[in-house]
């Protein structure tokens, strides 16, 4: 099956021919997404983020960029959600290895920022680490407040933790919003995954502009699947 979005060669087109020559990245940035279950929101994000990452930023930082996902009371080492992973794959990326893992503390407290699906989630890991109030952000308020402004392509991780930083100061200026959460499917009908898609993959796009510097052009074009969700799971029939 061909994707509807990323199937052309993304990488060789964006890197110059220096652009992974020794660029002396060190440390890292971690990025944990999490939900309920670990199947679905946290599961589509965790795949989306690593693809991009690979896509978009030099070899070398690329490489420096862990993402992970866990769920508050996930089904450990259950796959992720059949209809998720062909989301997925239709929007160019790869879950197959996925396996649903329960959140610790310890990938919270390692983390450089935690996306969360639901207000609730946010305010379970603030009750856990609360410390990571200003790295813990719904994935549909990061990506508002990520819109709003500019950066620079990334070049190192410290790059990378400036961009969590300035949605953080900016958390307090934005509007807040009724609407931060991501609906989750499970047990749902396909509706609920049309508005997971909706909800979801428009705010990761917006947050990759400054994160991992997604092009426009390419954040249009997943903002356009997301407008348009149910292409993407006629595509995954054969």
């Amino acid at each position: 099956m061909m994707p509807i979005v990323g199937s052309r060669d993304v990488r060789s087109r964006l890197r110059s021919p220096t652009a992974d020559r020794g660029s002396g990245v060190s440390g890292g940035f971690a990025v944990v997404t999490l939900c309920t279950g670990n199947v679905h929101r946290s599961a589509l994000a965790a795949a989306l983020l690593r693809q991009w990452a690979g896509w978009y930023l030099s070899r070398d930082l690329a490489e420096a960029v862990s993402v992970a996902s866990a769920g508050f009371a996930a089904p450990v080492g259950t796959p992720m959600d059949d209809r998720v992973l062909a989301i997925v794959r239709a929007l160019g990326a790869d879950g197959s290895a996925h396996r649903a893992a329960q959140v610790e503390d310890q990938i919270l407290a390692d983390a450089d920022l935690v996306l969360v699906a639901t207000r609730r989630h946010l305010g379970k890991v603030l009750d856990r680490a609360p410390s990571a109030v200003r790295k813990t952000f719904t994935i549909r308020e990061a990506g508002r407040i990520a819109e709003g402004f500019d950066a620079a392509p990334p070049a190192s991780p410290h790059d990378l933790r400036r961009v969590v930083q300035r949605i953080a100061d900016l958390r307090a200026g934005a509007a807040s919003e009724a609407d931060d959460d991501i609906i989750d499917p499970h047990g749902l009908g396909e509706a609920a995954y049309l508005q997971m898609v909706q909800e979801e993959v428009s705010a990761l796009a917006r947050l990759a502009g400054p994160l991992f510097g997604m092009p426009r052009a390419d954040m249009d074009a997943y903002l356009a699947a997301s407008d348009n969700p149910s292409a993407l799971l006629r595509s995954t029939g054969d």
